[in-house]
């Protein structure tokens, strides 16, 4: 018993030994290091008790570290790890001269590990005019981001679906792009991207098409008015084995909480092809209002 009153003894004097043997040291921004302790401190001023100098009063601004330890308040990470996403769903109905049903539904979540970054997508959507069978419309989608610097990626990324409103029976593409995240915040991101992405396409006719395309795309999304969200996004893409040969598609919207992660959420979607399958127009436009989820 007595042995182990010693040996707690013991360590505590080497502790206090060890304190008085090895100071604390300062760091300031023009690059001084003084040896010390560290005594008072206010808003504005630090007390450091210098070995050789006394005691110093210094302007917190001017510190740089204590210990080899940043101090003060560090700017936060650009990025960090994250997860997040948003569900979707809308629909119409409507009866008397003219039925119509219409609902989509839409998935997007996103999560960042270390120098990658994972997005997943999935859309659903069916349309039906006076009784006919409805014309369905799918799309999934995958990609990873390599953020090889603080703010550059590298982009690889895969989609499959399908388009009865413009006859496409199936369809995928894969892609590589370089892309710049520009900021990201919860109140406001945006980023752009460029690469190649071949596009693989099978029409209802029996008919195919095969392409190489270049490919630009922007996402931004700003708070506005405390609150709202505003966000647009789109892709362009021109093949380039015919310059003539290009499709847009762009997303338009806003998001007004409803309740914590709730929102009513109004969105424009807008396609246009110039080259479109036999039968169907070059522009297609939808404006829905529904509801979205968002965590």
């Amino acid at each position: 018993m007595q042995y182990g009153r010693f040996t707690k003894y013991l360590f505590i004097w080497m502790a206090v030994l060890a304190t008085g043997v090895s100071a604390d040291q300062i760091t300031l921004t023009n690059g001084d290091i003084i040896q010390g302790q560290l005594g008072e401190q206010n808003d504005s001023h630090m007390t450091w008790n210098s070995d050789s100098f006394g005691a110093l009063s210094i302007a917190l601004e001017q510190i740089t570290s204590i210990n080899g330890e940043p101090f003060g308040e560090q700017p936060a990470e650009v990025f960090n790890n994250t997860y997040s996403g948003s569900l979707s769903f809308t629909g119409a109905y409507a009866s008397g001269n003219q039925e119509r049903e219409d609902w989509d539904f839409d998935s997007d979540v996103a999560w960042r590990e270390g120098d990658f970054r994972h997005r997943s997508n999935l859309n659903y959507e069916t349309h039906s005019l006076n009784g006919s069978s409805p014309n369905t419309e799918y799309a999934l989608g995958y990609g990873v981001d390599w953020f090889f610097q603080e703010q550059w990626f590298w982009k690889n990324s895969v989609a499959f679906g399908a388009n009865e409103e413009r006859a496409i029976d199936q369809y995928y593409a894969v892609g590589s792009a370089i892309g710049r995240q520009f900021w990201e915040s919860e109140l406001t991101a945006l980023s752009a991207e460029t690469g190649l992405l071949w596009i693989s396409e099978d029409f209802e006719d029996q008919t195919s098409d095969r392409r190489l395309t270049w490919s630009w795309a922007a996402d931004y999304r700003t708070r506005v008015l405390d609150n709202i969200e505003l966000f647009h996004s789109h892709t362009i893409f021109i093949a380039l084995t015919d310059l003539k040969d290009s499709d847009l598609r762009a997303d338009l919207g806003l998001k007004v909480p409803v309740v914590e992660n709730l929102f009513t959420e109004l969105k424009l979607e807008w396609i246009y092809d110039n080259q479109p399958a036999a039968g169907t127009e070059k522009s297609d436009s939808q404006l829905t209002i529904g509801v979205n989820y968002s965590w």
